[in-house]
């Protein structure tokens, strides 16, 4: 073979195994991304059960302050 034909069939192994390696990093990143969605959601669920707890709280420390006129 020349030098041209050589050096095309190198690129072409080159872009194959490119292509290649793009295919897996495209499967890394899906999974990458669904395990993203689903640790927000776990955050988000936490977030709120977290905010309610809070607010609970709050609740039971108004009813549990006396009144200015009371002390």
């Amino acid at each position: 073979m020349n030098k041209r034909m050589k050096k095309k069939q190198a690129l072409n192994t080159e872009v194959e195994h490119l292509k290649s390696e793009v295919a897996v990093l495209k499967g890394e990143l899906n999974t990458l991304s669904q395990a993203l969605k689903r640790h927000e959601d776990a955050c988000s669920e936490n977030i709120e059960q977290t905010n309610k707890e809070f607010e609970a709280i709050r609740q039971d420390m108004k009813r549990s302050k006396k009144s200015f006129f009371k002390r």
